[in-house]
């Protein structure tokens, strides 16, 4: 081959190498030497950064909601086949007492999402006037400074009066600002509005007997796996935060349906 030839093709071999693309290990470490090459890309096409960035969460969202609602839904089903069996022998219940579904409610009289289940409680018990009924259990989360002393305040009214107790719910999930504001100043006037004796609330909240009740709710909810509030079972079919009527009414309408109760 002529040595022209052969100079030439060598150059464009020497071009074609320059030219290759970098390994992925050449580019990472070029970008973390030389982070800025990303930040002015970002800054010279911020709307494109963020809307590739917005897909790409979307994208990992859709992914996570539908093994989680994966998930959810077969532990649904094991639970219609293997019910919780938890005791209600002697709590106070809203609603006949020969419902044939019962909803627990392990709840914290603070907690925000508590109080947002608290209507679509409300509204489910209305829906299923003689086939629902509420027992309400507590779960104070320790980062809400008022919710244990509630909780023995619920169960201290509760000994006075189931009718009561159910009306000191209302009265707290309604007003929760104030709760969290006012505290045990806020508790006492609740009582009183609720239609409950005060002060003989008060001793009863302070008796081992009473806080031995809400140590047991918490020590139940944590073997029931609920890591917060709030936490249902619907004849022992465990829903796990908060969750919209319609979740609710597909357990009753399954329950009652099976039961030959129908709606």
């Amino acid at each position: 081959m002529p040595l022209r030839r052969r100079l030439l093709l060598s150059l464009v071999a020497l071009a074609a190498c320059k030219a290759a693309e970098p390994s992925p290990e050449q580019l990472r470490a070029a970008l973390v030497k030389h982070p800025d090459i990303i930040y002015d890309v970002i800054r010279a096409h911020p709307d494109s950064f963020f809307a590739v960035l917005n897909v790409a969460a979307q994208g990992v969202q859709q992914r996570a909601g539908v093994a989680s609602a994966a998930q959810d839904s077969a532990r649904i089903e094991n639970d219609f086949a293997h019910p919780h069996v938890v005791s209600t022998a002697g709590r106070a219940g809203f609603g006949s007492p020969a419902a044939p579904v019962t909803i627990v409610e392990y709840t914290d009289f603070e907690c925000p999402y508590c109080r947002q289940e608290r209507d679509v409680i409300v509204s489910i018990l209305k829906a299923y006037p003689g086939k629902v009924r509420l027992v309400v259990k507590q779960l104070p989360i320790a980062s809400h400074p008022h919710a244990y002393e509630a909780a023995l305040m619920f169960e201290a009214v509760a000994r006075q009066s189931p009718a009561a107790a159910y009306r000191l719910y209302d009265v707290l999930y309604t007003n929760q600002d104030q709760l969290k504001a006012r505290g045990s100043d806020y508790l006492a006037q609740a009582v009183v509005q609720a239609g409950a004796d005060s002060a003989q609330a008060r001793r009863d909240a302070n008796t081992d007997a009473i806080r031995a009740v809400v140590t047991a709710d918490q020590q139940e909810a944590q073997q029931l796996g609920f890591t917060g509030t709030p936490g249902f079972l619907v004849n022992g079919v465990q829903l796990q935060g908060a969750y919209p009527r319609s979740a609710f009414e597909q357990v009753i309408n399954r329950l009652l349906a099976a039961r030959g109760a129908g709606r």
